[in-house]
Parts: structure tokens; sequence; C-alpha cells
């Protein structure tokens, strides 16, 4: 019987610890991608004038992705304003972002039959504040 027992135990607790650290990393890679642009948006639309808005942008979204164990370069965002100048008060900025996440413990030999990653999206929209000062 404790043949038994240890066979159904390997059998029924390993693919269940490989699903709990699956979803927990897909669930990292989602709080990662809301994260970034939510804050790619604020830090684009605080920024002093239009030229240094994207820069701070990336750099915040970056920050996000290291902060939830991803590296910069898995994930991007990509800013649309909605008014002519970026920075108008009372205008919007629109952030996409994407971040890939690979799925853990897969093997090189099953590579090009399965999907190793998910690629998860969201969109932030971030209204400039109507009483800005400074130029657009």
């Amino acid at each position: 019987m404790t043949v038994e027992v240890a066979f159904l135990l390997v059998l029924l607790v390993v693919p269940l610890f490989y699903l709990v650290g699956t979803v927990g990393r897909i669930q990292a890679g989602v709080y990662a991608v809301t994260a970034a642009a939510r804050e790619a948006g604020r830090a684009f639309v605080t920024a002093e004038d239009a030229s240094a808005a994207p820069a701070r942008a990336q750099v915040a979204a970056g920050l996000v992705y290291r902060a939830h164990g991803f590296e910069p370069q898995a994930g991007g965002v990509q800013l649309t304003c909605a008014e002519e100048g970026c920075l108008t008060p009372g205008g919007s900025v629109r952030v996409d972002s994407q971040v890939s996440v690979e799925l853990p413990l897969v093997p090189d030999f099953m590579r090009e039959r399965l999907p190793t990653s998910v690629t998860l999206t969201a969109s932030h929209l971030e209204t400039v504040d109507e009483f800005r000062t400074g130029a657009p």
C-alpha cells in the first residue's frame, strides 16, 4: 500500500505544483502589465515638457516590470495622444502595455510543438491635469 500511495502522490502532486507555479507566473504578468500601463501614463502626464515625457513613461514601465520579476525587454508600452499636443491641459494619453510571460519548465524538444509564452496586454487612459502649468 505504501508504494501505491507514493506513486499516486507523485502522480497528483507534481502536476499540481506545476499548475500553481504557472498560474502564479501568469498572475505576476497580469499585475505587471496593468501596473506598467498605469504608471507609464502617470509618469507621462506629470512630465515637465513633452520631449521628456516618453522617456519617463518607458523608465516607469521598466521599473514596474523589474519589480514584478520581468526583464524590461520582455514588455513594452506604446503611447498615443488624443490631441495634437500630448500634454495639452484636459487632454488624454492612452498607454498600451504588453509583456511576454515565459511558461516555466517547458522542455526544449516541446518548444516547436507547444506555445512556450503568453502575451498579456493592458490599456490605460490617463488625463492631463486641466490646470497644468507650463509649455505643452
